[in-house]
């Protein structure tokens, strides 16, 4: 049991994904609506650090961060930080939030969202410690992703 929860606790992220990461937790702990929207995020990441001013809220490095972010979640058996990340029209998430989900019809994959977003508000997230963070050649890659250079369907396929 002692080795499994010292497992969880590294997971490694990305600079990217470790600011995502860290900007979600602080909504869940400090808004009666923790949601933000993909625009709100990029603006905040943008305040965080100037190796952020490139990120959009149509960047395929954020959506990929928000997969890397989930995928922790995950491993940690903590509920889907990126459940908070909506769009500003419909205030719920993209498409890609409910790729993979079991459900065949849109009603059951917002149920499902809501739930997720529900056990969000209700959930505790750990401070992200430096050792967790991934190097600045994984990010190096990401932003080399968001550019084109690679196939963006490969970070799709990672989620």
């Amino acid at each position: 049991m002692q080795k499994e929860k010292r497992k969880r606790a590294r997971v490694a992220m990305s600079p990217l994904a470790g600011a995502v990461y860290e900007i979600l937790r602080e909504r869940v702990k400090s808004a009666d609506d923790p949601r933000i929207t993909y625009a709100e995020l990029a603006r905040d990441l943008k305040d965080i650090s100037e190796s952020f001013e490139h990120i959009t809220h149509r960047s395929q490095e954020l959506y990929a961060a928000l997969c890397e972010v989930g995928d922790a979640c995950k491993k940690r058996s903590l509920p889907p930080l990126p459940a908070l990340v909506v769009r500003a029209d419909t205030k719920r998430p993209g498409d890609a939030y409910y790729e993979g989900m079991p459900f065949k019809y849109r009603d059951e994959r917002v149920a499902a969202w809501q739930r997720d977003l529900e056990a969000v508000r209700k959930g505790r997230f750990p401070a992200l410690t430096p050792a967790r963070r991934a190097s600045e050649g994984q990010l190096t890659l990401a932003r080399r992703a968001s550019e084109g250079q690679l196939a963006t369907a490969k970070w799709i396929n990672r989620c």
